[in-house]
């Protein structure tokens, strides 16, 4: 087979010019340094790109939410205090007499954190009905805590349609906002859906969560005792049940508890003490129904025939931990 040539070649298109690499590793070089002296890459605001539209921004917010919000309450609940301070500062700096017609999220805010609070405790104690009042507290605070409605606020975009004077926002400022928009939808469409907002939205946030964790009794095997005695039955009886690497740093113990001669539970730990403790926390889980194998918690359609449950129990707390007995036994009393 005979080639052909097809003439002169043009080797020029894949050809640069020498300075192009150096121009730009002295560019990268120069951009890892900013970095590093502005603690990461520079962040820039939403509305200083071009096409930055607000009226279109809330618009698409509260539809990708699918909630309908009233207009002045949600540009109110996003419009913070600093922001209209450095507003009108700037304004008479330039001789502008300012007139502002905004309104801050500070009442708003203060509104959403009440309703917020008691739409999460009524899901916990209507969920949660057989766990002791100092664990739904425990549950409320993780769901209403700084970094969680952070978390949550930042998720649904308010980053950018804040008005405030501080960028980047601080946790305050996100959390402030995310309130003052729990308020702003229960005056837009009613308590109903400003509490299935936040089951939606913050609740879910115990998703991966050991709600166990989130509170720790001070003296679990005082607790399992004091339970047991208002119930009528004997204290708790430890027995080692097996252990392995007693001699070395390994060391695993296994403890159960019993009662009247009854298992209740057991735990494992590095010494007896601790192995008692964790039995003793095993057993408590055991009564409050929060074990790892605990039914997955309700969310969307599985709460359409308890929202008025919910509703009834977020002002009435449950049972104290220091009067705390099974609901069996209480049944049997009443």
């Amino acid at each position: 087979m005979v080639v052909k040539s097809t003439g002169s070649h043009d080797f020029s298109r894949n050809f640069k010019a020498h300075w192009v690499a150096p121009t730009l590793r002295e560019l990268q070089r120069r951009k890892v340094i900013e970095e590093d002296r502005g603690g990461g890459p520079k962040i820039f605001h939403r509305s200083t790109f071009l096409e930055w539209n607000y009226d279109a921004e809330i618009f698409a917010f509260s539809n990708r939410l699918g909630e309908k919000f009233n207009d002045s309450s949600l540009r109110a609940a996003l419009t913070h205090k600093s922001y209209i301070e450095r507003e009108t500062a700037r304004l008479s700096d330039i001789g502008v007499e300012s007139n502002l017609q905004f309104q801050d999220n500070e009442a708003l805010a203060q509104k959403g954190g009440e309703i917020m609070s008691k739409f999460i405790n009524g899901y916990l104690r209507a969920v949660f009905t057989q766990v002791p009042e100092e664990l739904i507290r425990a549950m409320h605070d993780f769901l209403t805590s700084n970094p969680t409605l952070e978390t949550v606020a930042k998720h649904i975009g308010l980053g950018d349609l804040m008005l405030c004077a501080d960028f980047p926002c601080k946790t305050e400022t996100y959390v402030k906002s995310f309130k003052a928009v729990v308020a702003a939808l229960a005056e837009s469409s009613g308590e109903e859906r400003a509490r299935i907002f936040v089951q939606d939205l913050v609740i879910t946030q115990l998703y991966g969560q050991d709600v166990n964790e989130l509170w720790n009794p001070v003296d679990p095997i005082g607790n399992l005792t004091a339970i047991l005695k208002r119930e009528g039955k004997a204290e708790p009886e430890f027995r080692l049940i097996r252990q392995a690497g007693s001699n070395s740093i390994l060391a695993v113990y296994y403890v159960g508890v019993y009662s009247d001669k009854n298992f209740i539970s057991e735990g494992a730990g590095e010494s007896l003490e601790v192995a008692k403790e964790m039995a003793a926390r095993e057993a408590l889980k055991k009564f409050f129904h929060t074990e790892d194998s605990m039914r997955a918690l309700p969310f969307g359609r599985q709460l359409k025939n308890i929202q008025s449950k919910i509703a009834q129990l977020e002002n009435q707390p449950n049972v104290p931990l220091s009067e705390w007995i099974s609901p069996k036994i209480m049944s049997a009393v009443h």
